[in-house]
């Protein structure tokens, strides 16, 4: 049974209880009892004949019995009038109450209606709830133990990747000591290692840069009052010299030292030979590698530069002179005129110092059988020049990811390169044996 039922019996009940309560305790007694007892009353009797005879005598003696009937009558009559007014007030009561319990019931109904939706609603919302809830828990244990399973493997991928890197480091080691190795065992004569090619131009660029920095760090650029001389003489060393001028004022005086360097001593035939005799042995080398092999032609040239290197060095010591001092005074006249620093004992004391390394170090590379080449890019105007990583260094210290396909802004010092072996032959081999130190342009 439902609760609205439940309490329309229970309403019910309450009514019937309450109307036989009301008819128990007002109820009046019904008019034939009353005109039983009134004609009971008025029966013969042997108490009534007392009550006659005792009346009787009262009349008798004076009394009014009539009167009394009429009394008696009276209250009869005023008792069932106020039973019937009361039994209306009854009928109206209970009329009243029929009414408000049935619009109390209908209430009650609605109410446990709109009660029994609204946790019909809730219990779906929560068993909905409960259903995603466990979902949820369900998946977050998928994803915990995928999440598990990645760090296991990323661990493993970690470990394996160091073990790589580790090998990797070995086998660089490895191959750097058999390069070594090679270089040194099969080094004749006056054969040199590239490691100790690549160290003497480490020093040579780092002896430069210091120079430079020790006596032009705090010189101003002027370009307003050059001549036309050394207009022409800077351009065709460095054609970009102006736009430098802005930024890269210390980079830019050693791309012109460099470039005075590479033009007058690492592109000579053999310093301190005579222009006449280098140029007849350039012939003769060129003339016999017409005639014979590569290697054969490099072996001639590393054998007679050798002789020249120790046998006639000092009496090529005059003509090494002027070469050394044509770079001094060449470098003297461009940074003199384009700053405002002036020429001093000291400087040009430091400047003809590398200046001999730099001869020294030419001689050396001429009298290898492999060729070995001192390259310097020459940046022209509307001209693109990338940076390369296999043959190019960034002094800027950016990545090398980074700067790949990225323009060269200057280039303070030239690299070497060295073609074929130890023996002069196998032409096609090539190697990097210094980089060639450049400054790349912003991003």
């Amino acid at each position: 049974m439902s609760p609205p039922e439940k309490r329309r019996g229970n309403s019910h009940a309450i009514r019937a209880s309450a109307s036989s309560r009301n008819s128990s305790v007002i109820s009046p007694l019904p008019r034939a009892q009353l005109t039983r007892a009134a004609s009971s009353s008025s029966s013969p009797g042997p108490e009534n004949d007392n009550a006659h005879d005792a009346t009787n005598s009262g009349n008798k003696d004076g009394g009014t019995p009539m009167a009394t009937k009429e009394k008696e009558t009276i209250l009869l009559k005023e008792k069932d009038d106020k039973i019937a007014e009361l039994r209306r007030e009854l009928a109206v009561m209970e009329a009243e109450f029929t009414r408000d319990l049935d619009s109390l019931c209908q209430k009650e109904g609605e109410t446990a209606n709109f009660w029994q939706a609204k946790h019909a609603s809730l219990n779906q919302q929560f068993a909905r709830a409960d259903t995603e809830l466990r979902l949820l828990r369900a998946e977050v244990d998928v994803r915990e133990a995928e999440r598990a399973e990645l760090r296991e493997g990323w661990e493993v991928l970690r470990k394996e990747l160091k073990e790589r890197d580790d090998e990797i480091r070995s086998l660089k080691g490895h191959i750097a000591g058999l390069k070594q190795w090679v270089s040194t065992s099969t080094a004749r004569g006056d054969q040199t290692s590239d490691e100790e090619f690549g160290d003497s131009m480490a020093k040579l660029a780092n002896g430069l840069q210091n120079w430079v920095i020790v006596h032009f760090r705090r010189t101003r650029l002027d370009f307003s009052h050059l001549d036309e001389a050394i207009i022409c003489d800077l351009s065709e060393l460095v054609p970009m010299y102006e736009q430098l001028a802005s930024s890269a004022k210390v980079h830019l005086l050693q791309n012109v030292i460099s470039s005075i360097l590479v033009e007058t001593i690492f592109n000579a035939y053999f310093v301190g030979l005579p222009k006449e005799q280098a140029d007849q042995l350039a012939q003769v080398e060129n003339y016999l590698a017409s005639l014979s092999s590569i290697e054969a032609v490099n072996q001639w040239r590393a054998m007679t530069l050798t002789v020249l290197r120790k046998e006639a060095t000092r009496r090529m010591q005059e003509e090494t002179a002027l070469v050394t001092e044509s770079v001094i005074s060449r470098v003297n006249n461009i940074l003199d005129a384009i700053t405002d620093a002036s020429a001093t004992d000291t400087r040009d004391h430091a400047l003809r110092a590398l200046v001999r390394s730099a001869i020294e170090l030419a001689r050396l590379l001429v009298v290898q059988k492999a060729t070995f080449k001192v390259y310097m890019p020459k940046i022209l105007p509307h001209q693109r020049i990338l940076f390369e990583t296999s043959t190019m260094e960034d002094i800027g210290a950016e990545d090398e990811e980074r700067l790949t396909g990225r323009d060269i802004h200057c280039v303070t010092f030239p690299g070497i390169i060295k073609t074929g072996d130890e023996n002069g032959g196998h032409p096609q081999f090539t190697n990097i044996v210094a980089k060639a130190r450049v400054l790349c342009t912003p991003e």
